[in-house]
């Protein structure tokens, strides 16, 4: 079983290395969140994300941008967070949770730990349970390194 997780693990970093290869990433001030996925004609996909607000929240921006891209890789459409039901975004931060860089993820669970999260409570659920949620789905994919 543990050769299987390491080859879905293996799997799952060439993806996520992809991925990040072929999506551009573009900072916009204006932005009024973290980071969201845009349609583009000529990529597919580009990632959006506030440089103010990464700035103020450190490595949790990287799990949000990594969220994005979960987005990309389980081909959800590319809609205003808002419009995404519950399960989509529990799977892209599932993916997010088993792909990205085990610090932001530790960053990103503290953040939502302490009140930092979106106020859409019905989509992403309160912060607290989606730090729960997000420390369960790292822990399941070996990228856990929290308490």
């Amino acid at each position: 079983m543990k050769g299987f997780k390491q080859l879905i693990s293996l799997s799952s970093l060439l993806l996520a290395t992809a991925l990040s290869a072929q999506v551009p990433e573009i900072a916009d001030e204006q932005l009024n969140d973290i980071a969201i996925v845009k349609p583009h004609p000529e990529y597919g996909a580009v990632i959006i994300y506030n440089p103010s607000i990464c700035q103020q929240i450190g490595a949790a921006c990287g799990f949000f941008r990594a969220h994005e891209y979960g987005h990309i890789a389980l081909n959800h459409q590319y809609l205003h967070p808002s419009a995404y039901p519950a399960q989509r975004e529990a799977e892209a931060d599932r993916w997010a949770a088993s792909n990205g860089i085990p610090q932001e993820i530790l960053a990103a669970y503290y953040l939502f730990l302490n009140g930092g999260s979106s106020g859409d409570w019905q989509t992403y659920g309160n912060p607290q349970q989606r730090a729960q949620r997000l420390r369960l789905y790292a822990i399941d994919a070996g990228k856990w390194i929290g308490p």
